[in-house]
């Protein structure tokens, strides 16, 4: 048997590999440690934190643009035709990301603060009537020079949309409807149509309690996202209560315009309605009169979702609308 002894330096290595591996563990035992503690303790740095690493993920840059309506923060990304995503009523930017993330590669994907939401400055009440949020859109499109753009819209916002494809129909290439549009009376009520005859408003948040109700009115599959962007949002949303239940009163009872309904004959470019059988806000009956009173629709309805189905369906809300627009002959 050969027995080798360990020489003195040997030793030396071996204790100052183990003093390094205990001080690497220490530190990053620290790491875990402070980002627990701030995970907790500093939501909204560590909400840009993450919001910005989901955005550079889906191929995505936050900017911010001067415009006659304000500051308007956005995104962009990707290449090719572009794609204008219009959010809805308390809604943002970032709402989108999942479905850009599908977008990117074959189109050039801009998701817009409308002005008065998200990152951007509050505007005066009278700012939210309908047909001034389609001028102020209008305003939006032009200062980032855009021009016969798809639009994909949700909500309050796909309402905002159509008036102005009805009244600027050069600007628009195609219209999609993803996610219930405000603005189509449906035969058979719907669960807010309900809460709203006994005069409760679910979408207007008052505390971070009626955040989290909220959430679950809007979705049947509400999607994870991280508790700091989670109670940032609430937190925000919460310190401007007052502000939105007005903003509510002034969409849903002070604009005098005519309903998307109303509008559907007179928007002849392709459309694409996006609809969810779950969706509590404007129930699924709708769906297939919007779609008989457009000229030149297509229909698709999904299931398990709600009213933002590109929030909990991201991956199917791709797949219909990469369908729908690739039937578009590419530019010359």
């Amino acid at each position: 048997m050969c027995l080798v002894r360990a020489s003195g330096s040997d030793y030396l290595i071996r204790g100052h590999m183990t003093h390094i591996f205990r001080k690497l563990a220490i530190a990053f035992g620290l790491l875990i440690f402070c980002g627990v503690v701030a995970w907790h303790t500093l939501p909204s740095q560590v909400a840009k934190g993450l919001i910005a690493l989901n955005n550079a993920s889906a191929g995505l840059r936050s900017k911010v643009i001067s415009t006659d309506v304000g500051d308007i923060h956005y995104l962009e990304g990707g290449q090719g035709e572009t794609v204008l995503l219009v959010h809805g009523i308390y809604a943002r930017k970032e709402h989108w990301v999942e479905v850009a993330r599908a977008l990117t590669k074959d189109y050039r994907i801009i998701a817009v603060d409308l002005p008065g939401f998200g990152d951007n400055a509050l505007r005066a009440d009278d700012d939210y009537l309908f047909d001034q949020q389609q001028a102020n859109l209008l305003t939006v499109m032009q200062a980032l020079e855009l021009k016969a753009v798809h639009v994909g819209a949700n909500s309050m916002g796909a309402y905002v949309a159509a008036l102005l494809a009805e009244e600027h129909p050069e600007l628009i290439a195609s219209l999609s409807f993803i996610g219930s549009p405000l603005g189509v009376p449906t035969p058979i009520p719907s669960d807010m149509d309900k809460a709203r005859d006994l005069g409760i408003t679910p979408l207007v948040v008052q505390t971070t309690e009626d955040f989290a109700e909220r959430n679950e009115w809007l979705s049947p599959n509400i999607p994870y996202v991280p508790g700091p962007i989670l109670r940032t949002w609430a937190k925000e949303e919460v310190a401007q209560a007052d502000h939105n239940a007005r903003i509510w009163d002034v969409v849903h009872s002070k604009s005098d315009v005519p309903t998307v309904l109303d509008l559907a004959p007179s928007i002849e470019m392709p459309t694409l309605i996006i609809w969810c059988q779950e969706d509590r806000i404007f129930h699924i009956s709708g769906a297939a009169i919007l779609d008989r009173s457009l000229p030149a629709s297509h229909l698709a309805t999904l299931n398990n979702c709600g009213h933002v189905p590109m929030l909990d369906k991201p991956d199917a809300v791709a797949s219909e609308y990469l369908k729908f627009l690739s039937s578009f002959p590419g530019p010359e």
